[in-house]
């Protein structure tokens, strides 16, 4: 196997020669570009499996280099290289194309940065297929969910904040740990905090935890979300919803990774990513004074906006499909097809309540059917009667093309059971039979 090419370029002296002794120790075959222009002409020359590129350099920075890189090898891998301060420009950078980016002075996430980008590169860009086996859990093959997907792959290695919008029941708690298990973290906490779901009065010890005496009912220290999360992910849900007075300290938190508990005086320094998730439009929130910019612009470094189901109509029978076969082990049920008819009304309806108000829907149906099928009288009223064009034959039709309609569409809907279909249609599965003999149909 051929030994893999970088390319470091750093205006550096002491970086360059660091980077390069440190590079080659482990095998690779290093080159080295003082500036932005000798790295292209270096390029043009013999081009590299990887580039590490430096932000801030004089004249031609790493921003312009990037896009001139770009530009020429549109294949190429490129990991930014940041001093302290320049985290939202390596953020910009990964939305012009770079891979991931690593922190200066440089520490054991180098080399497992470099060897995860290589391997990228091996792999090329995730096919359809190969995203939807990545995240199992993350269910469709609509292409605004194969975007998302996409976002994650690109997002979930890069250590900065993430904002995930949506509305309620979009799957955005499955994002988040989507994100953290394809991230350099998978094997550290993950710690949820739901920020609307706990009273404002213990959220801010919830959050970073309290000493003993802080208050009525402290009886002992407490450690926090934040403090549990140590070296790995906080989930922050509903963001939005955090008490103001509490976003000040969370903003210290975020960017200086370190707080103090409830009633303490000691500083507590901690290592955590930070996704944040949201149903709410922060924007105006901030205009309305309810929430604050500062901490807004620091959590959205990188934004994931999740579509509501009614955007992705296409995904409504896998979705089910999934959940029904979940809900039928659960529940010790032989029940594995939704009826044609029910997969209709399904995606027929608005789904206010998104993913998480089809799952509630596909179990109670499990719940409620005696059969092998979920029929539409297994869900509920408001699925059942939404309006939907009545089924008027055309002016002109016959008799015999309006039974043969009915009779094809209810054995269509019963899933083949002729007995049923005769049953329901009041005649003799004799009858039936005959009928569906007439029409080709057997």
């Amino acid at each position: 196997m051929a030994t893999e090419s970088i390319l470091i370029v750093d205006d550096e002296p002491d970086a360059l020669e660091i980077l390069s002794d440190r590079l080659e120790m482990h095998g690779y075959d290093v080159r080295v570009a003082r500036d932005g222009m000798e790295a292209l002409e270096t390029l043009d020359d013999e081009c590299a499996d990887l580039v590490l590129l430096d932000i801030q350099m004089p004249g031609m920075d790493g921003m312009s280099t990037l896009r001139e890189m770009r530009r020429r090898y549109p294949g190429l891998l490129v990991v930014m290289l940041t001093a302290h301060g320049t985290i939202e420009l390596a953020v910009e950078a990964m939305k012009l194309g770079a891979l991931d980016f690593v922190r200066k002075p440089f520490d054991q996430e180098l080399e497992a940065k470099i060897h995860k980008a290589l391997e990228h590169g091996e792999q090329d860009s995730p096919s359809r297929e190969n995203l939807q086996h990545a995240y199992d859990e993350i269910i469709g093959e609509s292409e605004v969910i194969l975007q998302v997907l996409r976002q994650i792959e690109q997002v979930a290695n890069v250590d900065v904040p993430v904002l995930i919008e949506g509305e309620t029941g979009t799957g955005k708690e499955l994002v988040a740990q989507a994100l953290h298990h394809k991230s350099l973290r998978t094997e550290k906490p993950f710690v949820v905090l739901n920020c609307g779901a706990i009273p404002r009065e213990l959220m801010e010890s919830e959050l970073f935890g309290h000493e003993r005496g802080a208050f009525t009912g402290a009886t002992s220290q407490r450690r926090g979300k934040l403090e549990r999360a140590h070296q790995g992910t906080i989930f922050l849900d509903e963001i939005g919803d955090m008490p103001l007075e509490l976003q000040v300290k969370l903003l210290r938190a975020v960017e200086q990774q370190q707080f103090e508990r409830v009633g303490g005086d000691q500083e507590l320094q901690v290592d955590v990513r930070v996704i944040a998730a949201t149903h709410r439009n922060l924007r105006e929130d901030i205009q309305q004074g309810r929430f604050r910019e500062d901490l807004y612009f620091r959590l959205n470094l990188m934004v994931i906006s999740l579509p509501p189901l009614r955007e992705r109509i296409e995904d409504i029978p896998l979705l089910a499909e999934h959940f029904l076969h979940q809900y039928s082990r659960a529940y010790h049920r032989e029940i594995h097809l939704i009826s044609q008819k029910a997969i209709q009304l399904l995606t027929g309806y608005a789904w206010p309540g998104n993913v998480r108000e089809l799952n509630n829907v596909v179990g109670r149906a499990v719940l409620s059917s005696q059969g092998e099928v979920i029929l539409p009288k297994h869900l509920p009223e408001e699925i059942q009667t939404q309006t939907s064009p009545p089924l008027t034959p055309p002016v002109g039709t016959t008799l015999h093309e309006m039974e043969k309609d009915l009779i094809l569409r209810t054995l269509e809907e019963l899933d083949g059971n002729r007995t049923q279909t005769a049953k329901l249609l009041g005649i003799g599965l004799r009858t039936l039979q005959y009928k569906l003999k007439e029409y080709g149909a057997t």
